[in-house]
């Protein structure tokens, strides 16, 4: 009988198959936890056996040494410009200059991809704003950017009043829903469309790690969670494509615009496109001061006995345009 495993995740379309038992992981039990908790527990006590986690914070554990190791999944990828919410009379980035951004965290990894994204794309150099640190940091680093301590702060409360300038957050807030706090780019669909023309990057959030204890008490485990994750998206995927499974009238429409600019915009894989992503993601930290050097791809996960997609499909569902 296999040991019994914790898997803590958060509910996507692409997951959800995962928890509702489409996809079955004997010995698994899957618990959804939201990223702050989930990420702090396993980055600080492996309290679970595998869970979907911040991937610039697993990238910073693994160079310290962290008993981590990924699989090859990342369930959670964002575009920067879309999660860079500002006060009134914020209106284009330069008018952030010398002003003050609102973080959770400085390591995680929208903070690290908005930053280097304002600081190489946008007109906002990483080091001409102060940094207003509401969290802590849960991997030790070196960073030497502007930051104001404002431990357990309020951010959104702060940026409606005016005290902020921004704050980068993945998650849609309630005082943007209400109208009292804005997007740097209201149009944010052709801002994040030319990033991604000009980087071919579409950012990896997340990716999903296992402690080493668990891989030691069950070898096979990288093997079934990296399959069930594959099953779980294709039954996604597959849903999608029906046009009365979503709510979204030209769900269908805006679908296919997607792949024809990216095939599978969420591949499983070593392939090229998550290699820039990656690649892009250690260069920001590198640069921003978290890591002194970039990390081997190769050794931040588990690969072996991975039934991998091939390098021909990898080339063509991780990022290249259909006729490109």
């Amino acid at each position: 009988m296999m040991p019994p495993v914790t898997l803590a995740l958060e509910r996507y379309d692409r997951t959800q198959p995962l928890l509702d038992g489409r996809v079955s992981l004997p010995g698994v039990a899957t618990v959804v936890v939201g990223s702050g908790p989930r990420h702090e527990r396993m980055l600080l006590d492996q309290a679970y056996d595998a869970a979907e986690l911040s991937m610039s914070s697993y990238v910073l554990a693994r160079a310290r040494g962290a008993p981590l190791v990924a699989i090859p999944v990342f369930p959670r990828r964002l575009f920067s410009p879309s999660c860079i919410y500002v006060r009134q009379g914020v209106t284009r980035p330069a008018d952030l200059l010398g002003g003050r951004i609102g973080v959770y965290s400085l390591q995680f990894t929208m903070s690290v991809v908005a930053r280097g994204d304002l600081h190489h794309h946008l007109g906002v150099p990483m080091d001409a704003v102060t940094w207003v640190r509401a969290g802590r940091e849960l991997v030790p680093h070196a960073s030497r950017l502007p930051v104001e301590e404002c431990p357990g702060a309020d951010l959104w409360a702060l940026l409606a009043e005016g005290e902020l300038d921004a704050v980068i957050s993945p998650d849609v807030p309630a005082a943007f829903e209400e109208g009292k706090v804005g997007r740097l780019f209201p149009a944010f669909e052709g801002v994040e469309r030319a990033l991604y023309e000009t980087t071919r990057v579409y950012p990896i959030m997340h990716t999903v790690a296992i402690s080493r204890a668990a891989l030691g008490r069950r070898p096979s485990l990288p093997r079934e969670l990296y399959e069930a994750f594959a099953e779980a998206k294709a039954l996604a995927w597959q849903a999608l494509r029906q046009p009365h499974a979503t709510g979204l009238i030209w769900g269908r429409a805006v679908l296919e615009a997607q792949e024809g600019v990216f095939g599978d915009a969420f591949p499983y894989d070593l392939g090229a496109a998550n290699r820039r992503s990656l690649a892009q993601l250690m260069h920001y930290q590198v640069e921003q001061g978290f890591l002194d050097r970039t990390q081997d791809v190769e050794g931040l996960f588990v690969q072996h006995e991975l039934d991998l997609p091939d390098r021909a499909t990898r080339s063509g569902g991780s990022g290249t345009p259909k006729g490109a």
